[in-house]
């Protein structure tokens, strides 16, 4: 039920609004740092619109809510490519668009990082949210508001507010650690893992291909505290052996998806310890242009 999420109390409390509205269709798009919690309350939003027991709610015990959660609901899509969702993608949704709901209710489809797709997919995904079917929901998950101006002003935009480290119900220092991201001190909190910062820079490239292999969260924290113990000593490090660590980032042949959370987890740290961040931003832009990786890998470093 919405009365089970602990967060972001005043976009629960319009999206409940929205659905005694009775719309016939609508295109919602949540924006947010938190790129799962995003996922969690576009899914509970879904789940609400297919309820079979509750209204304007989600019980998360009827078919259509298990099968939502599990994602195997029929009439539920969810794109996702943290590259950004390809042209060819969004066409087939046009295609099924096209048909009568399979299970009688609401059609749902949850598209995530809109941000990274490009103008070709995101004009193909305007004509759609420009004049939705009857019963089509489409809802735009992105971290940023820097998307066509076009889509967001055919869509309903929803704040959403990274979840604090009370509500989480951590220390301040297992949210610092994890950078807030709640999916991540969930599995933690789960776990039985001591959270100790015992990363070795040097281990890099090991590191990342433990966390490439298996992205579980021991492989995870493993990651976490070996970017730390870079940051915390590269003050003490020579050129040579800054450069050491850009290769082995390098060589263990990661993907710029992969690369993408290594450099934003690095800027996290780098903003704790109160940097200047202006050009180390301006990179995590240049990120989703077409660069050379290894050169890019390089400067990002040397950056730091």
């Amino acid at each position: 039920m919405f009365s089970d999420i602990k967060s972001n109390k005043n976009a629960i409390e319009f999206l409940k609004k929205e659905l005694q509205l009775n719309r016939e269709s609508g295109t919602y798009l949540f924006c947010g740092e938190d790129r799962e919690l995003l996922k969690k309350i576009a899914k509970s939003f879904a789940k609400s619109l297919n309820c079979n027991k509750l209204e304007n709610d989600f019980c998360d015990e009827c078919e259509s809510c298990i099968r939502i959660e599990k994602e195997t609901h029929a009439d539920l899509e969810i794109l996702e490519d943290e590259a950004g969702v390809k042209i060819d993608r969004i066409r087939e949704i046009v295609q099924i668009e096209s048909i009568s709901s399979y299970e009688g209710k609401n059609k749902i489809y949850i598209i995530r990082d809109i941000e990274k797709m490009r103008r070709e997919a995101c004009n193909a995904l305007l004509k759609m949210i420009e004049e939705p079917a009857k019963g089509s929901y489409f809802l735009l998950l992105s971290r940023s508001l820097n998307i066509l101006n076009t889509i967001k002003s055919r869509s309903i935009i929803i704040n959403i507010k990274k979840e604090t480290a009370e509500e989480l119900e951590v220390s301040e220092k297992v949210y610092s650690f994890f950078q807030g991201n709640s999916v991540e001190i969930e599995e933690f909190k789960k776990s039985e893992i001591e959270l100790e910062n015992k990363g070795n820079y040097l281990d890099i490239s090991e590191v990342i291909k433990n966390w490439k292999k298996d992205k579980n969260i021991e492989n995870t924290i493993e990651l976490y505290a070996t970017l730390k113990d870079f940051i915390n000593i590269k003050e003490y490090l020579t050129d040579l052996d800054r450069l050491f660590f850009a290769e082995e980032i390098y060589n263990s042949e990661i993907s710029r998806a992969e690369l993408e959370k290594i450099v934003v987890y690095l800027i996290g740290v780098k903003n704790i310890q109160n940097s200047d961040l202006e050009r180390l931003l301006e990179l995590k832009i240049m990120l989703k242009s077409n660069i050379n990786i290894r050169s890019y890998i390089y400067e990002f470093i040397r950056t730091l």
